[in-house]
């Protein structure tokens, strides 16, 4: 274990935001010999295409072997077909749903390899309760050739991947990087003694002083451990730290894509759900936000498999909407503005226009700034056209950004996108809600909508990212036609 003193960096602002790449299979040995956390996201999402043809390719390869197809009546053609192309699907959706895919298994092999189990008897039980229940009769030999095969196959295949990795990360020349809190020396001590059984690289930065103003302080670690390289912040201790002011710094590191390691006196970091002990008890790592790798792709595949009839069912009532739109005023059926979207991005954002041409120049003469009397103002707003009070009544005019969904700027569920001018009126910890994808629908939607507060529709989006969930996802579509059948604050 080497030291490093920390050279001071000039301030400079960076928000990353977890930004995530595919990377080319090309550059696979040189992410494989980083120990940064974005190189290993980037092997994961690797070993997730890799995965994925695999399953795909055993299920085509079973079918064809022992060809299916002659074996059942006409009639069950056609369930056969669904399910077996269902079967592929059902196993991917299986292994994100149980985190086998998180960045996690490249440090714990053997979880890595049990999430993977659970998800094969998962994707059997669903499998066999789907053939049971549509009374599909699919042989036995695809059955065993796909998914036990298939697994075994799969677990040699990411034994032999994950060991690669690990040698190759064993074998880098570069060593990790962490940068801890100068506290007292009793304390600056233990964190030594905590890290030299991961032996990384130490460097120093000056502990938080009262005398300091906390935010600029924050800022200028977050500047030095983006700039110097760093994979982790240690805070050897959470005294002269209030509630806020240590969860407003642990949002903060979350926020540069690193990890910060936590002595845990009193248990105080409650308000995180991704943390990890090590095995000293006291010391707690929070990860990087709960939006993983395998929660990303479970939820993406939740969107893509019902986005896609929702735009086949939905087109011929696309075109009524944009008949009537067209004859009720002037202007295009379409309209769009740019709004923030995930990881703090612009996006092109559409709806149906349900308001007069132009009315975008006076949005601020109209509504002004947030405030309690907002509710009123849109309700009593003159710019709106008669189609577009009927359409904006029931949230029609929202139907476009189905296609967003489809092409993964959106997500069915998630924080509402704002606009780039609404962005100053975010609070300390507000800048959280870009963790995840902007949702046609969300807590929000379902909760009063522009009925509610700024501050009580920033507090529905920060819960939404802390506590989300496929679950949570179903219920808030259920609830959304609820609520639009009501047409409680939509204006």
């Amino acid at each position: 274990m080497t030291r490093a003193n920390p050279k001071p960096q000039p301030y400079a602002r960076r928000v990353t935001l977890g930004l995530r790449s595919w990377s080319p299979i090309w550059q696979f040995e040189e992410l494989a010999n980083s120990r940064d956390s974005n190189s290993k996201k980037a092997v994961m999402n690797i070993l997730i295409a890799f995965e994925s043809l695999l399953l795909i390719g055993m299920t085509a390869l079973a079918v064809q072997v022992r060809k299916l197809g002659l074996e059942v009546t006409l009639s069950q053609n056609t369930k056969v077909f669904l399910l077996l192309i269902a079967f592929p699907i059902i196993w991917l959706f299986s292994l994100s749903l149980f985190g086998a895919w998180d960045i996690t298994i490249f440090d714990n092999h053997i979880d890595g390899y049990g999430r993977l189990l659970k998800s094969s008897f998962m994707t059997f039980l669903a499998f066999s309760s789907a053939s049971y229940i549509f009374k599909i009769q699919i042989s036995r030999f695809v059955i065993l050739f796909s998914l036990v095969g298939g697994t075994i196959i799969h677990l040699i295949l990411r034994w032999i991947f994950l060991t690669y990795v690990e040698k190759k990360n064993g074998s880098a020349t570069t060593q990790d990087r962490w940068l801890v809190l100068a506290c007292n020396p009793e304390l600056s001590s233990a964190a030594e003694d905590f890290a030299k059984q991961f032996n990384p690289e130490i460097a120093y930065f000056e502990a938080f002083d009262k005398c300091r103003e906390f935010r600029l302080w924050v800022d200028e670690v977050i500047s030095e451990t983006s700039s110097g390289g760093y994979s982790k912040l240690v805070v050897p201790s959470t005294q002269g730290f209030s509630e806020k002011e240590l969860i407003h710094l642990a949002w903060k590191v979350q926020q540069s894509n690193k990890e910060i390691i936590i002595y845990d006196h009193i248990g105080l970091i409650h308000a995180q759900s991704e943390i990890k002990r090590y095995s000293d008890f006291n010391w707690v790592a929070i990860l990087p936000p709960p939006f993983n790798d395998s929660q990303r792709v479970v939820k993406r595949i939740f969107d893509v498999a019902l986005v896609v009839p929702a735009l086949v069912v939905l087109s011929p009532i696309f075109l009524a909407f944009a008949s009537a739109i067209k004859f009720d005023s002037p202007g295009s059926v379409i309209y769009t503005q740019k709004r923030i979207g995930q990881d703090g991005k612009l996006f092109t954002f559409p709806k149906f226009r349900s308001m007069k041409q132009g009315s975008d120049d006076e949005r601020l003469k109209v509504l002004g700034r947030p405030d309690e009397s907002m509710a009123e103002r849109y309700m009593n707003d003159p710019r709106i056209t008669r189609v577009g009070r009927a359409l904006r009544r029931y949230s029609l005019d929202e139907l476009p950004q189905l296609w967003c969904v489809l092409i993964g700027t959106m997500s069915l569920v998630g924080p509402r996108p704002i606009l780039p001018e609404e962005e100053v009126q975010l609070g300390d910890t507000h800048f959280r809600r870009h963790i995840a994808k902007p949702g046609l629908t969300g807590i929000w939607q379902v909760s009063g909508r522009k009925d509610t507060s700024w501050e009580d529709r920033m507090a529905f989006d920060l819960k939404y990212v802390q506590e989300w969930s496929l679950a949570l996802d179903m219920i808030l579509i259920l609830k959304t036609f609820r609520a639009i059948i009501s047409g409680k604050g939509s204006y």
